[in-house]
C-alpha cells in the first residue's frame, strides 16, 4: 500500500499557511502561524498599550480577530500585515479607553526584526522557552481550555458548547490558566538567573 506523507504544518511558509487556512478554515494552520509570531504580537501589544494586563488581554483577543481577517484579506506578506493588524487593534483599545495616542514608532522599530521582537532577549534566558513545560503543568479543564483557546483558536462560546460548561466557567479557566502560566514562566526565569549567579 502506498502511503502519502503530508508535510508537517510547522514546515509550511507563512504564505502556504495563509493560503491553506483561507481555503480550508483549519484552525490548526492558523494556530501554527500565531505561535510563530507570539513574541511579535505580545511585544507590539505591550509597546502600544504599555500595560501588561491590557497587553495580555489584547494578545488573547487578536487570535479571534485573525480567524476572520485572514480569510477576508488578500495577504501578500503575512508578517508586516500582522504587525499592522495588531498595532491597529491596540490603538483601537486606546481610543476606546479615551487615552491619548502617544505611541511613537521610530524607523528602527518599524524595520528592525530585532525591535519587533522585544522579548528575544528573554527568549534566550528561558522566559519564553519555559512555555511548553509551564503549559504541561496546568491541570485538567484549565489546561484543556487554554489549549483550545490559544492553540486551536476556539472562542469562549465554542469551548463552552464543546465541554458543556458555562461561559463564566470557561472564562475563569482561561484567565486563571493564563495567570498560572505567567507565574510559572517568571519562576523559571528566576531559577535560570540563580543558576547563572
Amino acid at each position: 500500500m502506498l502511503k502519502i506523507f503530508r508535510k508537517n504544518p510547522s514546515n509550511y511558509s507563512d504564505a502556504e499557511l495563509v493560503a491553506r487556512y483561507q481555503k480550508s478554515g483549519d484552525m490548526d494552520l492558523l494556530g501554527v502561524l500565531y505561535e510563530r509570531y507570539t513574541e511579535l504580537i505580545y511585544g507590539v501589544c505591550l509597546k502600544v498599550l504599555k500595560n501588561e494586563v491590557e497587553a495580555e488581554d489584547a494578545f488573547m483577543n487578536i487570535f479571534e480577530k485573525l480567524t476572520k481577517k485572514v480569510r477576508e484579506h488578500d495577504i501578500q506578506q503575512f508578517r508586516p500585515w500582522l504587525h499592522t493588524v495588531v498595532r491597529n487593534h491596540c490603538l483601537g483599545i486606546l481610543r476606546k479607553n479615551g487615552k491619548h495616542l502617544t505611541v511613537s514608532y521610530d524607523g528602527d522599530f518599524m524595520q528592525s526584526e530585532e525591535a519587533l521582537h522585544p522579548f528575544m532577549e528573554e527568549a534566550t534566558n528561558g522566559k519564553l522557552t519555559a512555555l511548553p513545560e509551564c503549559l504541561d503543568s496546568l491541570k485538567g479543564e484549565q489546561k484543556h481550555c487554554v489549549q483550545l483557546f490559544y492553540f486551536e483558536g476556539k472562542s469562549y462560546q465554542d469551548i463552552a458548547s464543546e465541554k458543556e460548561l458555562s461561559l463564566g466557567k470557561v472564562r475563569s479557566y482561561i484567565q486563571n490558566g493564563r495567570r498560572n502560566l505567567k507565574i510559572c514562566i517568571e519562576q523559571a526565569e528566576q531559577a535560570l538567573k540563580r543558576e547563572e549567579l
